[in-house]
């Protein structure tokens, strides 16, 4: 399934597998991107992850027609 389609699934039946899926994807990348950009603060770097994540699932709905 494609981004679009998991992020489509996702904010029609806030299908929560559609959601994790999505972020198994996409955790490593925004928690290495966090990592560099906090230099190297592991807990901060999580923390980003956890509000990048978080405003994903908040702002879905707005990014599915646009995707």
């Amino acid at each position: 399934m494609t981004d679009q389609e998991l992020i489509a699934r996702y904010v029609r039946n806030r299908c929560e597998d559609s959601f994790s899926e999505l972020v198994e994807r996409y955790l490593n990348l925004v928690f290495s991107t966090a990592l560099r950009q906090v230099g190297g603060d592991a807990s901060l770097a999580e923390d980003v992850a956890q509000t990048v994540f978080v405003d994903l699932s908040q702002k879905a709905a707005s990014l599915a027609g646009r995707l």
